[in-house]
């Protein structure tokens, strides 16, 4: 028999049957399992969720108390309205947010998590101007406007909290156009490194370890941590042509031992040597060369997502502190390889999908690196100018006779939406290819789970079930399959 009882009588042995609210909004990627430990039951109520359904047929029965119980209805709740320009991006909301459809208030982005760029332009694509918090939360948003006073002032000149200046700002240009974050499982105890080996804290670079020294057996090389608060290895731009030749000595059988670490630096190899490939096709599109490498690095990462579908994610997904075009392209191609295995393309289809989601975003090496760093929301005369980097990579790349219509396809629509909101050609249902439909859910998702120094980021379950309240931008059935390969990853 399938009964409704509240989270706080949940035991050990229930079997979890369904969630009375969409199973992307739960800490579940099923809502249909065995309560088997009190961290389950936890997360219920961590998330807000106050009553389930369980099958007593398949686990464990509760009480007629606790039945009753469950019976009870819960009181009419309140809301108060409020101009989304009350909200700051990319603070942290101490309050659930709603929005009003049909009129029914929806949750629409739980406490705890920041107010997102990206949550700031979905809310404008849908023209909502006014959200709802719970009547109750009214204190709640008191405090948080008197705490972000500051961070408004900040905003209103273009910028954000830890970027109180303009020269604060140049230090994370130089940080970000000068440095390039690396693989710390590279760097292995024992190996000696031919590069400047730097780490940064607060957008300010200090040097780590020197040039020809021995990587020692310490806490920073050994865990690959620096304490708890070690974000990014780091080199120079100028170092890349040794930090090259040092990953073609790696690859060539320098770590040669069977240990896990060694196993773990052999992939991290792969995983650098794709990156550069992505980063010098950003820095000269038009080349030859580049694109050569680019097809090889796609190869890479479709040999080795097919050779570990369960696990390519912690394989290839390169998690950086802070934003990088090129790592955030290798990871859109990731994550694409991945989805499209899973809705069974071809292994030709696979590759041009792959190698157009890795040029995706080319057209913004045409975009001033200012507006994309800027620490702080764009006015609406740069974010004109930040959109116009699609049609600026069609024209970068119509000429390459080595690439094919299809490859570009990922290039021109992974900001076009379902419902024709999106961009640059406003194109909607059928006329969005599937390689849009699947780069343009991949590539919030990886945006939303990016950290940046002026922004938390979303955890990946936390960016599933927001845009799951999207769904009219987004085919469903892209993004089911896109949930269903998340979920399946092993850590």
């Amino acid at each position: 028999m399938i009964i409704k009882v509240p989270v706080r009588k949940l035991k050990i042995g229930a079997y979890l049957e369904k969630i009375d609210q969409s199973w992307l909004s739960t800490p579940f990627l099923s809502n249909r399992f065995e309560i088997t430990s009190e961290k389950q039951i936890q997360k219920l109520k961590d998330s807000g969720i106050t009553e389930v359904y369980i099958d007593t047929g398949k686990g464990l029965d509760v009480s007629i108390e606790e039945q009753s119980l469950a019976t009870e209805e819960s009181p009419c709740r309140e809301y108060l309205g409020l101009s989304t320009d009350r909200l700051l991006v990319n603070t942290i909301l101490p309050f659930d947010l709603y929005i009003k459809d049909s009129g029914d208030y929806i949750l629409y982005l739980r406490n705890g998590l920041p107010f997102h760029l990206e949550v700031h332009y979905k809310l404008e694509s849908k023209r909502v101007n006014t959200v709802y918090i719970a009547q109750e939360d009214k204190g709640l948003l008191e405090k948080y406007e008197k705490d972000h006073e500051e961070d408004r002032r900040l905003s209103q000149q273009g910028l954000a909290p830890g970027f109180e200046s303009q020269e604060k700002v140049r230090q994370y240009n130089d940080y970000l156009n000068n440095y390039m974050p690396v693989e710390p499982g590279i760097f292995i105890p024992g190996l000696k490194i031919p590069v400047n080996l730097y780490s940064e804290k607060e957008t300010a670079v200090r040097l780590v370890l020197n040039a020809e020294a021995i990587v020692p057996e310490n806490e920073v090389f050994s865990n690959g941590t620096n304490g708890s608060a070690r974000r990014n290895f780091l080199i120079h731009v100028n170092d890349m042509g040794r930090y090259k030749n040092f990953l073609k000595e790696l690859a060539s059988g320098k770590i040669s031992d069977n240990s896990e670490k060694a196993s773990k630096a052999r992939a991290a190899v792969i995983k650098e040597n794709t990156k550069l490939a992505a980063k010098d096709l950003l820095d000269n599109p038009r080349s030859g060369e580049a694109i050569k490498g680019a097809k090889g690095a796609v190869s890479g990462i479709m040999e080795t997502i097919l050779e570990n579908p369960s696990s390519f994610l912690g394989l290839m997904k390169i998690n950086s502190y802070d934003y990088y075009t090129y790592i955030h392209s290798i990871n859109v191609c990731t994550l694409s390889v991945g989805l499209g295995i899973s809705l069974g393309l071809h292994k030709n289809e696979l590759f041009s999908l792959s190698m157009g989601a890795l040029m995706h975003d080319v057209g913004k090496s045409k975009v001033p690196s200012n507006l994309i760093n800027k620490p702080g929301k764009l006015t609406d005369e740069e974010f004109v100018l930040v959109k116009k980097h699609v049609l600026w990579g069609e024209d970068l790349l119509r000429a390459n006779g080595d690439l094919s219509k299809t490859t570009l396809i990922p290039l021109l629509q992974h900001h076009e939406k379902l419902n024709g909101a999106g961009y640059p050609r406003k194109l909607e249902g059928d006329k969005i290819h599937l390689f849009g439909r699947i780069s343009s859910i991949v590539d919030v998702y990886d945006a939303l789970t990016t950290e940046r120094s002026y922004k938390k980021a979303f955890k990946p379950f936390d960016a599933a079930a927001f845009l799951s309240k999207n769904k009219e931008e987004y085919d469903q059935e892209v993004f089911r399959r896109f949930v269903k390969m998340l979920g399946s990853q092993k850590t």
